[in-house]
């Protein structure tokens, strides 16, 4: 005769263990601080920016509180550290949450867009505009494009490669996406010509 090995009273036991835990003020608090961080750095829109100022700030005194209330009422100590361990996070994730946003955009972009790709991957250049952000007068671009002997990443290699594609725009910085293909941004207020 089969039968079913898990119970599922444990399982349903589990998972409200779990959902209270996640739930509970001081890492439901956290987690959103973490989140709101992440997904306002991944941004390098002026009006993104500015909202988050408030909102993050709102967050972070929010998550405070609830952190140092668990802490005051001895509550269990697991959520305590990680609700401070998220909030201490916060910062990297605004930080360090750009570039790996642009690699997760490509890598999503990219398979819509083979035939661009395969066919841009033969020579150097640019593909597309890929984000432009700033005022009217000082904005910055960036864009994808292809570089065949992989380069793109030391600025005097990149410098030679926009010369050598007919571009006088320094770059500001560069991301490799995929092989032979980078995300350039450019200093401000310099696009690249034909764009």
């Amino acid at each position: 005769m089969w039968q079913h090995s898990a119970n599922p009273r444990k399982k349903t036991l589990s998972f409200r263990r779990w959902s209270s835990f996640v739930t509970s003020a001081p890492v439901f608090d956290g987690l959103l601080l973490l989140l709101a961080a992440a997904y306002f750095g991944s941004s390098r829109n002026l009006l993104a920016f500015l909202l988050s100022i408030p909102v993050l700030i709102y967050l972070f005194l929010e998550s405070l509180i609830a952190a140092m209330r668990a802490a005051i009422i001895k509550s269990d100590h697991t959520r305590m550290w990680l609700a401070w361990a998220l909030i201490f996070l916060a910062p990297l994730a605004f930080i360090y949450s750009y570039k790996p946003v642009q690699q997760i955009r490509f890598l999503l972009w990219a398979p819509s867009h083979y035939s661009q790709l395969a066919e841009a991957s033969k020579k150097d250049g640019i593909v597309i505009e890929w984000d432009v952000w700033g005022m009217a007068g000082q904005e910055t671009s960036s864009y994808l494009v292809v570089d065949t002997e992989d380069r793109l990443l030391t600025k005097t290699r990149a410098d030679k490669w926009a010369k050598q594609i007919g571009q006088s725009c320094d770059f500001w910085e560069g991301q490799g996406v995929w092989p032979k293909f980078y995300i350039v941004s450019t200093s401000t207020d310099c696009p690249y010509e034909g764009f």
